[in-house]
């Protein structure tokens, strides 16, 4: 059961005066998720792209992108283009039935309006029109049968949109402030844009009671089970971002993404390791569950352009590493696959969490102090770094501004796999000693490594 939270702010909400995006990236369980750069591309007209699952043409010019993206597919969950526009997707139920034909997966259509769209708004109308022609109905997961319609939201640096979708049609609504979205429709009956017949064919089709005033998330929804999942997790993003109005900060928004409804009626009984109840952190209780994947922060700034955030696996077990559009990203950030690497920093995070989650009580405080000292330390070479960087971009040495914070990125990610490694050699030592893995996740654990290739512990 796939799921994701995502998160818009504008600057008239914000601490800085600027917007700010995030999304959690859910996805199913040992499905790795590395950070990719794809450069900007000409191609020649008639050119044929390759999607996940379907050929459609090549558009004559593609921007570049930083993207978050599933092993195997060829879209991305998350990512930012060099023209600032920045996307996330969500996974949604409607009640239309699905093509006959295969069509383009979400994630396809958010990696084509980075490659196509120079605005947020431009990139919202890509999703629209290659939506109409081809469809959304193809398989999302990589080893069962998974289809789902999405939602978005897409930001700039001057505007914010969601979009919904339901088979074919969709609808857009302008951000005004902050904005989130889940697994659950949220725009109801005001938005600012919508296929022609949104209305009519759901009246058409009894979606609608004739004399019943049009409310998108009603009539399109399908009542399934994630919907008991989503709506708490929306409502919580709603909750604890308009507690912070005015005053939201990319700190702040750390703290949301590593949300367990912690102080809520859904609080995890025992800790967030073992939580009955799919959170903005999301964890895995089963073989047939997902969990959180990765986890990106957007902010933009007048020079600099672009500033990231991003983590690796579980935002509560990992680390927000500075991310910068350069042009590079170290190499350790975007290799991974279906198996354990220890040269994959996606990869030694999640092995990681999954070693904290043998008994997270007990080793989630440990390490989160160890994790801490290193985000902070992070964030003080980043204010260093950057503000250099700006300083040479005003001087317009825009080369040696990229080589210190390609620099920055470098030390980081070497110090990401340093701690990392460290950690989890300590909580296998501890586990060891008290002679191997014992409680109500110890089987799922083994099963888990087994599967990943990951050496932890036998018994």
């Amino acid at each position: 059961m796939l799921s994701c939270d995502t998160l818009v702010a504008l600057g008239c909400v914000t601490s800085s005066g600027k917007n700010l995006f995030a999304k959690n990236s859910d996805r199913p369980l040992q499905e790795s998720q590395p950070l990719v750069f794809f450069p900007a591309a000409k191609h020649p007209i008639g050119e044929t792209l390759h999607c996940t699952h379907i050929d459609i043409p090549e558009a004559p010019q593609t921007y570049a992108l930083i993207a978050s993206k599933p092993y195997w597919m060829w879209g991305c969950e998350i990512g930012v283009n060099e023209k600032g526009v920045v996307i996330g997707n969500e996974a949604e139920d409607s009640c239309l039935p699905t093509d006959a034909a295969e069509g383009l997966l979400g994630m396809d259509l958010v990696r084509l309006a980075l490659e196509r769209g120079a605005s947020a708004y431009e990139a919202m109308h890509v999703i629209t029109s290659l939506l109409e022609q081809w469809g959304q109905n193809a398989n999302a997961h990589v080893s069962a049968e998974y289809r789902y319609d999405n939602s978005y939201i897409i930001a700039d640096a001057a505007e914010a949109w969601i979009l919904e979708t339901a088979g074919r049609r969709w609808v857009a609504k302008r951000v005004t402030d902050f904005s989130a979205i889940s697994n659950c429709y949220s725009i109801t009956n005001e938005y600012d844009e919508a296929s022609d017949d949104i209305i009519s064919f759901a009246r058409e089709n009894r979606l609608l009671a004739p004399d019943a005033p049009f409310d998108f998330a009603q009539a399109y929804t399908r009542i399934v089970l994630r919907q008991q999942r989503a709506v708490p997790r929306y409502r919580m993003l709603l909750s604890l971002l308009s507690r912070q109005r005015g005053v939201l900060s990319r700190e702040s928004v750390v703290s949301i993404l590593r949300n367990h409804f912690e102080g809520d009626l859904l609080a995890p009984r025992y800790s967030a390791g073992e939580s009955l109840f799919a959170s903005v952190c999301m964890h895995a209780m089963t073989e047939k569950d997902s969990k959180t994947a990765a986890s990106l922060i957007v902010t933009w700034h007048d020079v600099l352009g672009i500033q990231c955030r991003h983590c690796f696996s579980n935002p509560c077990t990992s680390v927000y590493v500075p991310i910068y559009f350069t042009g590079y990203l170290p190499k350790s950030f975007q290799q991974a696959d279906g198996k354990f690497s220890s040269d994959s920093a996606w990869w030694v995070m999640e092995r990681l969490q999954i070693a904290i989650s043998a008994d997270y009580a007990r080793f989630a405080p440990i390490v989160r102090q160890a994790l801490d000292a290193l985000e902070s330390k992070f964030s003080a070479d980043a204010k260093t770094t950057e503000d250099q960087a700006i300083a040479l971009l005003l001087d317009n040495k825009k080369a040696d501004a990229n080589a210190i914070l390609n620099a920055l990125m470098d030390r980081c990610a070497n110090e990401l796999l340093v701690v990392a490694n460290a950690q989890f050699e300590q909580i296998r030592n501890a586990l060891q000693n008290d002679g191997g893995l014992y409680g109500n996740r110890a089987a799922f654990i083994r099963t888990f490594c087994q599967n990943t290739g990951i050496d932890f512990i036998d018994s």
